[in-house]
């Protein structure tokens, strides 16, 4: 039976919007952690990264500590591994909290297959999940592994990488104001002649590349940018709901937050960014009414108000909420994909 999904609740501490602890409520919105936490993030791989003066551990879903605070950044774990830094420097720490890379890089992705891409230096390489260096530091930049393919740049073009480092798709994109994207449903975003697009794994574009930026698809659908706004696009390309927001993010469960306001800074706050949920036709199921908005997982989304926060569930009924406080990234774990 898996285990009860958790979310990290801010509770303020007196009147400062800045000063809160960090506690965790289950999907009824009932206090399982108390909020006794410096600040804490989502729980992944039954693990939470929480904060203790100026480093990071890790607490189990009874609140106990797992790992004892150690590094100088939260501990994200992905395949039981994680990145974890001290005095600068970027190691690995696995799920019991054994250092099994020493720091010693500039940076460490998430693991996925059992690689994680490495900086050191002004190159980037890749390493097993013992540390091993497999292939060498010689890429001008590169990202993690996703579908069994890794993006790497060489001579100023983006191409892709087999786990032995034998090259699947030629260098050959220039991605002006960006980078080649990871695989996801087996397309990944990349540019030519300063359109984006997708391709498949053979290297071929899906569709002819058109869009002034792409994003990476996500239940079948992907954020593409046309002029100054946002919409949909489907693997073929078509456009599934129209760029007409200021700010779209990625479908998660079903719904999609997309941000309606003016974007313009001489109007209210609420004009300026006002925020809601779309379903895959386009058609507001939460109406627009929030500042922020993270992903839905668990059946559960925070959201801020000018007064609140909140999490909501997907009818927008809020299940949780507290006095807004300033917490930063509503949605921490978004550039890592989700868990197998």
């Amino acid at each position: 039976m898996p285990a009860e999904a958790l979310f990290p609740i801010f509770v303020r501490e007196g009147r400062s919007r800045k000063k809160f602890k960090t506690g965790y409520i289950n999907g009824n919105g009932d206090v399982v952690v108390p909020a006794a936490l410096d600040y804490g993030y989502p729980f992944r791989e039954g693990l939470a990264s929480f904060k203790k003066g100026d480093l990071w551990g890790a607490i189990d879903p009874h609140g106990e500590v797992a790992i004892p605070p150690c590094s100088g950044q939260p501990l994200i774990f992905a395949e039981k591994l994680a990145e974890f830094s001290l005095g600068g420097k970027r190691g690995v720490i696995n799920i019991v909290g054994q250092v099994l890379v020493s720091p010693r890089y500039r940076s460490v992705s998430h693991y996925s297959g059992g690689l994680a891409c490495f900086g050191l230096g002004e190159r980037y390489g890749y390493i097993d999940n013992f540390g091993t260096e497999v292939i060498p530091p010689s890429f001008e930049d590169a990202r993690a592994f996703s579908e069994g393919l890794a993006a790497v740049k060489i001579a100023g073009k983006w191409g892709y990488l087999a786990p032995e480092g034998s090259t699947v798709i030629a260098n050959q994109f220039i991605c002006e104001r960006g980078m080649a994207g990871p695989f996801r449903d087996g397309l990944a975003r990349v540019a030519r002649s300063g359109l984006w697009g997708h391709i498949r794994r053979s290297g071929e574009f899906a569709y002819k590349p058109q869009f002034d930026m792409a994003y990476e698809f996500c239940e079948g659908y992907a954020v593409v940018t046309v002029g100054k706004r946002q919409g949909y696009i489907d693997p073929g390309g078509e456009i599934a709901v129209p760029a007409k927001y200021r700010h779209a993010h990625n479908f998660s469960e079903g719904l999609a937050a997309v941000n309606t306001g003016t974007g313009e800074p001489h109007d209210s706050v609420v004009a300026a960014c006002e925020i809601g949920f779309i379903n895959r036709e386009g058609e507001f199921v939460i109406p627009p009414r929030f500042l922020a908005a993270g992903t839905f997982r668990d059946g559960l989304c925070l959201v801020e108000t000018e007064k609140e926060i909140s999490y909501i569930d997907r009818s927008g009924n809020s299940i949780w909420s507290g006095s807004w406080v300033e917490i930063g990234s509503f949605d921490p774990l978004h550039l890592f994909p989700p868990e197998s």
